[in-house]
């Protein structure tokens, strides 16, 4: 039993490193724009798929890496996933039951929240810039999530992590 356990640990630490390289592999100049959120897509599928198991802590972790993967200032996209996080835990039950479409316009838009949060608080902080090609970006990230969102509930139930 305990063995199986760290296997579903494993899994899911797996699914958050794979989605960790995916965030920093760099892009041509000219696809930059259309770069997904990958670690905000896995994060949003495991907080809706398991909110008693991974949620604010595993937010305030993730958005750490993220914030040393990238050098940026330790500690801006731990506070957003947090924050993000615990808004998507506390409303699971409903979010859980719109349909995949409706999951990608949400996407959308938390994607947008998300990066003009971080503009926001990194402008706050020094000069910051913001590309207009971001909301490219937000948008692909909810054109990616159903295909997202099919491959890790396949792997969730593979690995049967209730």
């Amino acid at each position: 039993m305990k063995g199986n356990w760290i296997l579903q640990l494993l899994m899911v630490v797996c699914t958050f490193l794979v989605a960790l390289v995916m965030e920093i592999t760099p892009w041509s100049a000219e696809f930059q724009g259309l770069r997904p959120s990958w670690l905000v897509l896995v994060l949003l599928y495991w907080v809706l798929a398991i909110p008693n198991k991974i949620s604010i802590g595993w937010s305030f972790v993730v958005g750490l890496i993220w914030d040393l993967s990238l050098g940026s200032i330790l500690g801006v996209h731990a506070l957003v996933l947090s924050i993000f996080a615990y808004l998507i835990a506390s409303n699971h039950l409903v979010l859980r039951n719109l349909s995949l479409w409706l999951q990608s316009m949400l996407v959308i838009i938390v994607v947008i929240v998300i990066h003009t949060s971080i503009f926001l608080i990194e402008l706050f902080m020094h000069s910051a810039h913001f590309s207009s090609q971001e909301l490219l970006g937000a948008l692909f990230s909810g054109i990616l999530w159903p295909w997202v969102f099919l491959l890790l509930r396949t792997l969730r139930r593979k690995f049967s992590l209730r």
